[in-house]
Parts: structure tokens; C-alpha cells; sequence
């Protein structure tokens, strides 16, 4: 019985403290948005870059894995083991896209936030619009690179089902 009852003492820290952290969290954000808001941006713009960046690089380096795999298999007799290969390198770019994305959009939707307490305060400069270009664009390169990744994985898995279906 006691085990019971230091689990749920053990349940009611653990809410309080989140409860806690929340609190904190919701004030740090409040008084950043108090601030400079033209810094906040600033910093969302930087947070948004380094989480797309780990993103980016993630799901490219899981593409090309699967498109180095369809190829080494291609010839293969053993149509389970590759089945069962590229179905693991499928699994591992579904897993760490789903973990990457959420910071990603919660970035995305900080930088809204903030850009629209910049706007209220008509506190834009010539040094937060160049930085917005940048990342703009380092992000459309990302995007265009993870694109080219992806079809050359799916081109590779073509031609893996092509040749194995001709045996």
C-alpha cells in the first residue's frame, strides 16, 4: 500500500513542477515579447534555421541511405531481406521526420508571432527584412535538396522493384 501512495505523491511533484515550468516558460516569452520584438524575431529566425537545418540534413542523409541500398540490391535473389532492408530505411526517415517536424512548425509559428508584434510596434529594419531573405532562402535550398533526395530514393526503388520483378 505505501507504494502506492509514493507513486501518487511522486504524480503530484511531477504535475507541480510542470506546472511550474510552464509558468516560467510562459513569462520568459512574455517578457522576450515585451522586449525588443525586432530581437525576438530575430532569434525565432535563427531557431527556425538551426531546427530546419537538422531536418534537412536528417531526412537527406536517410534518403540517400535508402537510394544506397536499392542499389546495392538490385540483382538480389533474396527479395525478403531487401523487402525487410528497405523497409527498416523507410521506418528511420518516418521516425526522425516525425520527430523533427513539430520544432520546426512550433518555430514557424513563434516567428509568426513575433513578426506580428513587430509589425504592431512598427519596429522593422533594414537588418530584420535581410536576415528574413536569407533564411528564406537558405530554406527554399533545404527544401529543393530534400526534394532531390526523396525522388532519387523513389527513382532507386523503381528500379529496385523493376529488376525484381524480371526474375
Amino acid at each position: 500500500m505505501r507504494v502506492g501512495a509514493d507513486v501518487e505523491r511522486m504524480k503530484k511533484t511531477i504535475a507541480l513542477l510542470a506546472a511550474a515550468v510552464l509558468v516560467v516558460a510562459a513569462g520568459a516569452v512574455s517578457a522576450r515579447a515585451d522586449g525588443d520584438p525586432v530581437a525576438a524575431a530575430k532569434a525565432d529566425v535563427q531557431q527556425l534555421v538551426t531546427d530546419a537545418t537538422a531536418l534537412h540534413s536528417t531526412v537527406v542523409a536517410d534518403a540517400q541511405k535508402i537510394t544506397a541500398d536499392a542499389q546495392s540490391l538490385q540483382g538480389t535473389t533474396d527479395v525478403e531481406a531487401a523487402r525487410e532492408t528497405l523497409k527498416a530505411d523507410v521506418q528511420k526517415l518516418r521516425a526522425d521526420r516525425q520527430q523533427l517536424v513539430p520544432p520546426v512548425l512550433a518555430d514557424w509559428k513563434q516567428l509568426r508571432t513575433d513578426l506580428e508584434a513587430v509589425r504592431a510596434a512598427h519596429a522593422g529594419t533594414a537588418d530584420l527584412r535581410s536576415t528574413l531573405e536569407q533564411a528564406r532562402e537558405t530554406l527554399r535550398q533545404e527544401r529543393e535538396d530534400v526534394r532531390t533526395a526523396l525522388e532519387a530514393a523513389r527513382q532507386a526503388m523503381r528500379a529496385l522493384r523493376q529488376s525484381l520483378a524480371s526474375k
